[in-house]
């Protein structure tokens, strides 16, 4: 399950916006769509296969994790693409697998190459932002997605 909650966390990616003005929605647009993962870590630890089903999606100032068709997390993110790595901030306002995470964040950091997506963040309720997009050594959880096709 802690394996399946760091998919949510990070899918991750995954907080505390408000309604965005133009510029943080022009800032998030890269984002926008649909990602799926290729691969996953917490820590040192390499998340099983099943997790791969794992999808996280961006569409304006929301966020939904989801696997499969059913949808784990929903949320709001905001981003901060000035800082070198870009951070994201997400907050959960519902938690479909009733695990307490709603009203809670996760910081992250996270680098956009083309349709390449790595996200490295802390789960849910942890306020520690990664500095690097490594997991190694960590408790904080590392994402390598692949936008999803049109």
């Amino acid at each position: 399950m802690k394996k399946l909650l760091a998919l949510v966390v990070l899918s991750a990616f995954l907080i505390g916006a408000d309604k965005p003005d133009d510029a943080g929605a022009a800032k998030s647009k890269p984002l926008q769509g649909t990602w799926k993962v290729v691969s996953q870590k917490h820590g040192d630890d390499d998340i099983p296969d099943e997790n791969k089903a794992g999808q996280l999606i961006f569409e304006a100032d929301k966020f939904l994790v989801k696997r499969g068709d059913e949808v784990l997390l929903e949320g709001t993110f905001k981003i901060d693409s000035s800082t070198s790595p870009a951070q994201i901030d997400f907050t959960v306002t519902k938690d479909n697998e009733a695990q307490g995470r709603a009203g809670q964040k996760s910081l992250g950091i996270y680098k956009l190459d083309g349709d390449k997506l790595k996200l490295c963040a802390c789960d849910v309720g942890h306020d520690e932002r990664p500095e690097k997009l490594d997991s190694a050594g960590t408790d904080f959880i590392l994402l390598v997605m692949e936008r999803g096709k049109k």
